[in-house]
């Protein structure tokens, strides 16, 4: 969408701050909405929506109140509206859809059901000729990738937390074909969620976790199979480190600092819930470049 840049200007004060006032164009504004729709909902504002929004921030001289009540309702609002079925289904779909994309190279359902089918087929099989060796290796196939597509649905009503949806993320066959062999899958999975290689102890201890199914003590926890190791990855202290830097990575496009790091940690280590993080990150004035 392409806004005509207008000269109208007000006063503005940011963070509810009536001492500091400054002048912010329309334009400004405008972006800012926009941006927020396509960040949280995947798409840009309607032009009545982006009207709509734009008045209220201006009416209220874009207070940090009037920012979060529009983050809100794009993350929460579950009114149908034109474009989505809601912004709160639309949100959790881009929301699946970033991760997918941090994980599994943005790789579509499509792909994670193709191993589904396959091990139907090949149970059936199986069980016609008395395998129950591979019989339980195809259930298990079937599992750990329709989980993923499944995680989508229940991340939505309330059933997972975005922890489990990251382990589900790593815990498949897609997954597993990006990052072929254990050697390959132990660095992939301390680089995709703490943006670091593991060290030559916490290698030694997650390759025997997955290669040999043995119990390893690794951040704080226990582990003695792959989806044991996924999930005490997904839960640990570092994964909110981790999810700290990618939030200001996606959305200001820039690594956070140690101290941004240390302000969000001990809140977000709390209520776990990503929807605040964005939510403190969104209401700033450099992101919303007033």
């Amino acid at each position: 969408m392409i806004f005509s840049c207008k000269k109208t200007e007000y006063q503005s004060f940011g963070n509810n701050d009536a001492k500091s006032p400054h002048r912010v164009p329309t334009i400004k504004v405008e972006n800012y909405v926009n941006r927020l729709f396509i960040d949280l909902v995947g798409r840009s504002a309607l032009e009545t929506e982006l009207k709509t929004e734009t008045d209220i921030l201006i009416e209220n001289y874009l207070s940090e109140d009037s920012r979060l009540a529009l983050i809100k309702k794009l993350q929460l609002d579950t009114l149908e509206r034109i474009g989505d079925s809601s912004y709160f289904i639309a949100y959790h779909q881009r929301l699946y859809d970033i991760m997918k994309s941090r994980m599994c190279e943005g790789a579509p359902d499509e792909e994670f059901l193709k191993y589904v089918y396959q091990a139907e087929f090949a149970l059936k099989e199986a069980r016609l000729l008395g395998d129950s060796i591979l019989v339980f290796e195809m259930l298990e196939i079937m599992k750990r990738n329709q989980q993923v597509v499944d995680g989508k649905f229940e991340l939505r009503k309330g059933e997972i937390t975005i922890n489990e949806l990251f382990a589900r993320l790593m815990d498949n066959s897609v997954y597993d074909n990006i990052n072929m062999n254990t050697f390959n899958f132990v660095n992939a999975s301390f680089d995709d969620l703490f943006g670091r290689f593991p060290t030559k102890s916490e290698f030694d201890i997650a390759y025997d976790i997955i290669g040999r199914n043995e119990v390893g003590s690794l951040l704080g926890g226990f582990a003695s199979n792959k989806q044991e190791y996924c999930r005490l990855l997904a839960t640990s202290d570092e994964f909110y480190e981790g999810l700290i830097r990618w939030a200001y990575k996606t959305l200001l496009g820039r690594d956070a600092t140690s101290q941004e790091v240390v302000n969000h940690f001990s809140k977000l280590i709390s209520h776990k819930d990503f929807k605040i993080l964005q939510q403190e990150i969104l209401v700033t004035d450099e992101y919303a470049d007033f």
